[in-house]
């Protein structure tokens, strides 16, 4: 998030509410994703990254993106932010009632899981996502 848009937010009485009139679309989107992770709703790009990986032992739900537009730099800046992404995750938790976490992953990809992954986790879904992304 750049200087000037962080001074927005964090001036701001209410965090989460700047970030939603700044950022409406990655708002939306997050919330999307947060109700599909929760509700274990399937998606093309995730089902080939599972079938890649195979079996793992957290949760997770990969969605990829098609081009490189305003929405995924608006979450790579929302996501980034290690304030914004806490302020986020937390929010996005309550709604949906389970834990939810956020990266940005391979190029336009995004993934939610139920926890914090580490490198070991993640390596694999980052390999299997460069590989599949130019499929998609």
């Amino acid at each position: 998030m750049d200087c000037q848009t962080a001074t927005l937010v964090y001036q701001s009485e209410n965090h989460l509410e700047k970030i939603r009139e700044i950022f409406p679309q990655a708002w939306q989107f997050l919330e999307e994703v947060s109700w599909a992770y929760a509700q274990a709703k399937t998606d093309k790009f995730d089902t080939a990254i599972k079938n890649l990986v195979g079996e793992t032992p957290f949760k997770y739900r990969m969605v990829h993106r098609d081009d490189r537009d305003q929405l995924t730099k608006d979450l790579g800046d929302l996501l980034g932010d290690i304030t914004s992404r806490l302020l986020l995750e937390r929010h996005f938790s309550q709604v949906v009632g389970q834990p939810v976490f956020f990266s940005t992953i391979c190029c336009n990809s995004h993934l939610t899981s139920d926890h914090e992954l580490t490198l070991e986790e993640v390596l694999p879904l980052q390999r299997a996502a460069v590989e599949l992304q130019l499929n998609f």
